[in-house]
């Protein structure tokens, strides 16, 4: 971990995670999955190999939401943190999550084929209408 950390941890506080962003891939996904998993219109992620993330406390419990993907979040809570692919190369953070949200700003739209149609976000980033190119972790 490099000394620019970022921190962050479930609702109740009994995950708590740490992850250097150097290699950051940051987006919004759109995507069915993610809004039934987070219970929002939309996610943003931080996708980061898997040796940049650490979990410092807690243990996650896992749900294998499809043959691409694992996704973690606290027994005690509830809260959906993070996301796996099966081989555990990398790791998709939910930037809602993070101790500061604002360190790290998405850059692009996955799924935006899915996008519910009331939903407008201003921006000029590239939207993808399925998985975004760089995805660590296919939804």
């Amino acid at each position: 971990m490099t000394a620019r950390h970022l921190t962050g941890g479930c609702l109740c506080g009994a995950l708590r995670y740490r992850l250097d962003p150097t290699e950051a891939v940051v987006d919004y996904c759109h995507c069915q999955m993610c809004r039934r998993w987070s219970g929002a219109p939309v996610t943003a992620w931080a996708q980061v190999p898997t040796v940049q993330f650490q979990l410092l406390q807690g243990t996650a419990r896992a749900y294998r939401s499809s043959p691409k993907a694992t996704r973690h979040f606290c027994g005690l809570c509830g809260s959906p943190v993070f996301m796996t692919d099966p081989g555990e190369t990398g790791v998709g953070i939910m930037l809602g999550t993070l101790d500061s949200p604002a360190a790290l700003a998405p850059t692009g739209h996955g799924w935006d084929s899915a996008r519910i149609p009331w939903l407008h976000i201003a921006d000029e980033w590239p939207r993808w209408p399925a998985d975004a190119p760089h995805d660590v972790t296919e939804k």
